[in-house]
Order: C-alpha cells, then structure tokens, then sequence
C-alpha cells in the first residue's frame, strides 16, 4: 500500500537526461502525467541510477528540478534506472530543509525506508527498525565509546510494494544507507594481540581478522583506546599523533612514549556498508618492558 502518497515505488516509463551538477532533469514523456509511470510531484524523491534525490519542483511536462545537483555523470539514465518514491508529504514539506537535510532532527539523522523483509532482519531490529515504513534514523558513540541508534518511525506501513527496497538519504550524493537489505554477518577470527615488554618509544601494529556470510559489503572499522587508569570508558582513535589506520582492520602508533601509553588498551567496532550487526573485538593492551 502506498503510505501517505501515490506509490511506494515505480519506475520511470521514459528515459530521462541529467547533467552532471545540475538540478534539471528533463524527459521525452510527461512528468505531469498521472495516467503514466513518468508522473512525478514535488517533493518525491526519484532515484536516478541508486542515488537518492527530493524533487523541488515539477518545471513542466518534460522538466524538473531536484533539491540538489546531479552527481552522476552527465547522459542518459534508462527508465528502469529512474525510480520515484512517493515520500510522507509530512517529510517532504516540513522536515527537509533547502539542503535536503532533516531540518527538525539531529545532525546526521537519515530519511530511510524499510521494506517487509528488511523489517525481519535481526541487523535492522537491533538498530530499532522493528516495521516497515520511513523512519528518521541516526547513530552516534556516546561518552563510553558504545554505539547508539535512535529510530523514529515517521510513517507506518502495512503492507510495502514489492519493488520497494530500501534506501538511504534522500537526497543527491553517495548513497548512505544504515539498514541491511539482506542477512549477513561479520565474524572476528583473529584478534587484536597484546604487546608486552615492548620498548620507547613503540612502533607496531594491533590488528583483526574477519570472515563474512552472505553479502555484507565493504567492513567499516573503528579502533577504539582506553588509557590504564579507565575501565569503562572507550574514545575513537583518529589518525593524528601517533596514530595511522584508525578505520582499517590494522592500527598502527608510530613513537609512542612509554610515559603516556604503557597501559593503553585497543579494540575494534566493526560493522559493514551493507548493515550487518555491529561486532566488537577483545581488547589487547600494549605495556612496555
């Protein structure tokens, strides 16, 4: 069923021109139409070969103008390739800003939809996407290093199409998705070791392996540290100082004083494009002789 609009999803049934940083997206058909697929309203969001992007406005029957510029190359995407989406009009009008942005929520909040099956995965209902429907969804890493999800379902649905699939930001840029399209998982078969009677300053490395089931997409990785005098706290290691590959499956400290690291404990978030669980490794500590 739709959910608040027309459909859910539909693709094109005409061709469509685009040009690289443009907003103007121009057809052979009628985007004016509503007896065709080519129909499209203000404030939809049209998927142009996999990236999302709000319709500002419909110019006229062959013209349209998007939020916010093309990013794809400039030429033809074929219909099939031009998917609309009828948004909760509530969204489209109220919460997206100029930007596209979700104007009345967090930094970093998304607009996604969650279809039946996605619905079901374990992946989603761990990040609190429990139904279907469009929900504005963020993550963040709160003060101990532990990583949150805040889900807000804007608009229910009972029953999705099903071409729905899922998407994220809707709006022009890399696509940006949270939310796993299909079951997969993220195994940890080698851990980080500990360094021990290791000299000053130190250089090496803490390391992960991992194996996957089914199609989780590039790994995301984020190395964590806890100086000696912390037991809870975690903070995100970022590469400045001595730190390099803080979002790699190997991080590495180049001339680490004995005098501020001996005792540091390091450890691993990892997760995937695709949305799989998010797993953490052991810790493994670094003491100098």
């Amino acid at each position: 069923m739709a959910i608040f609009g027309t459909i859910d999803a539909k693709a094109l049934a005409t061709n469509v021109s685009v040009t690289n940083g443009s907003t103007t997206v121009t057809t052979t058909g009628d985007f004016t139409n509503r007896a065709t697929a080519d129909f499209v309203q203000n404030g939809d969001v049209l998927s142009l070969g996999g990236v999302q992007y709000t319709v500002e406005s419909v110019v006229s029957a062959t013209s349209l103008k998007l939020r916010t510029a093309y990013a794809g190359s400039t030429g033809t995407v074929l219909a099939a390739n031009a998917i609309r989406r009828t948004a909760p009009k509530e969204v489209a009008t109220l919460l997206l800003d100029e930007n596209g942005q979700l104007a009345h929520f967090p930094t970093g909040t998304k607009l996604i939809f969650i279809d039946d099956t996605e619905a079901a995965l374990n992946e989603n209902k761990v990040r609190g996407l429990k139904w279907p429907g469009w929900w504005a969804y963020r993550t963040f890493t709160d003060g101990d290093g532990n990583t949150r999800h805040k889900a807000e379902c804007l608009a229910f649905a009972n029953q999705t199409a099903a071409n729905a699939g899922d998407y994220g930001t809707a709006q022009g840029g890399t696509e940006d998705n949270p939310a796993a399209d299909l079951a997969s998982a993220v195994t940890i078969t080698g851990q980080p070791a500990a360094v021990t009677d290791a000299a000053t300053p130190y250089t090496g490395t803490f390391a992960v392996t991992t194996s996957t089931t089914g199609t989780p997409g590039t790994l995301i990785y984020q190395w964590q540290y806890q100086t000696a005098s912390q037991t809870t706290k975690w903070t995100n290691v970022t590469n400045t100082g001595v730190y390099t590959g803080a979002t790699t499956d190997t991080l590495t400290l180049t001339a680490a004083a004995k005098a501020t690291y001996d005792g540091y404990k390091f450890r691993v978030k990892i997760t995937s494009a695709g949305g799989t669980e998010e797993i953490i490794s052991n810790s493994a500590s670094l003491t100098y002789a």
